[in-house]
C-alpha cells in the first residue's frame, strides 16, 4: 500500500479541490462574458424575475469589470434587483455603496430614493417599535431636501407622509392602552403628542376625544370641556365630533 508523508497528502486533497472547482464547482457560469453582455444579462434576469441570476451577474461584472464604464449603473440595478426580491437591508446597502463612490452621478436621486425606499419597508406595524421608521423618514426626508424638484423628491415626500401616519397611530395605541388600564394621566400625554405633532394625522380627532373622556374621568370638566371644544371647532365633521355630539344627545 502505498504511502504519503502529510504534506504530500495535503498537498493532493488541495489539487484535488482545485480540479472539482475547475470543473464547475466553484467557477462563475459568467466567467469570461464581456462586461456589456453581462449587464445585458443582468438585465434580461432582473426583468423576468431571475433574481439570483440578475445578482450572480452582477457581482460577476463588479468583480471582474471594475473599471468598466457603466459600473455605477450596475450597482444601482444591485441595488433594485434586492429590493424588488424584498431584501431590503441588502437593498439599502447597496444603495449607500452606490452614494458612497458615486455622489455626482445622474443616479444619485434613484439611489438615494433607494435608500428611503427600503427603510419604509423594513418599518414594521404600529404596534412595534419604530426605529426604522424614524430612521426612514429621516432618510426620505434628506431626499427632499437634496434633489428638491425632481420626482424622486417628490415620492419621498409621500413615503414620509405614510411613514408620520405610522408614528401618529403608535402614539394612539400607546395612549389608549393607558386609557383603558385607568392611567388617565399618562394617556392624556399620549393624545396630546397625537393632536401637537400630528394634527393633520386621522388620528387626531380621536385624540381629542380621548383627551375629552379621560379628563371627565379624572373629574377635570373644565379641561374635559376645552377638549371637546376645540374637537368640534377644528374637527367638526370627523368621527370623533360625531361621537361626543351623540353622548351629548343621550345624557
Amino acid at each position: 500500500m502505498l504511502r504519503f508523508a502529510p504534506r504530500l497528502r495535503s498537498s493532493l486533497v488541495l489539487a484535488a479541490a482545485a480540479g472539482l472547482a475547475a470543473c464547475g464547482g466553484g467557477a462563475s457560469k459568467y466567467q469570461g462574458i464581456e462586461p456589456d453582455q453581462l449587464y445585458q444579462i443582468a438585465t434580461t434576469e432582473f426583468e423576468e424575475g431571475n433574481h439570483g441570476n440578475a445578482v450572480e451577474a452582477l457581482d460577476r461584472l463588479l468583480v471582474a469589470h471594475g473599471d468598466w464604464d457603466r459600473i455605477p449603473e450596475a450597482r444601482l440595478m444591485l441595488g433594485d434587483v434586492y429590493y424588488d426580491r424584498g431584501d431590503y437591508l441588502t437593498a439599502r446597502a447597496e444603495y449607500g455603496r452606490f452614494l458612497d463612490r458615486y455622489a455626482g452621478h445622474a443616479g444619485s436621486a434613484d439611489a438615494a430614493l433607494g435608500v428611503c425606499r427600503s427603510l419604509a419597508a423594513l418599518t414594521p406595524k404600529a404596534q412595534r417599535d419604530q426605529g426604522y421608521t424614524q430612521e426612514a423618514m429621516s432618510s426620505c426626508r434628506n431626499v427632499v431636501l437634496d434633489f428638491a424638484g425632481q420626482e424622486q423628491a417628490a415620492q419621498a415626500a409621500l413615503i414620509s407622509n405614510e411613514l408620520r401616519l405610522t408614528l401618529a397611530e403608535k402614539e394612539y395605541m400607546n395612549a389608549d392602552f393607558y386609557f383603558r388600564r385607568k392611567m388617565y394621566d399618562s394617556a392624556i400625554k399620549y393624545y396630546e403628542f397625537v393632536i401637537n405633532l400630528y394634527p393633520e394625522s386621522e388620528w387626531a380627532p380621536f385624540a381629542l376625544l380621548g383627551v375629552y373622556q379621560a379628563n371627565q374621568r379624572i373629574g377635570y370638566e373644565d379641561l374635559a370641556d376645552q377638549a371637546r371644544d376645540r374637537l368640534l371647532l377644528e374637527y367638526p365633521d370627523s368621527e370623533a365630533a360625531a361621537a361626543i355630539g351623540a353622548n351629548e344627545e343621550g345624557g
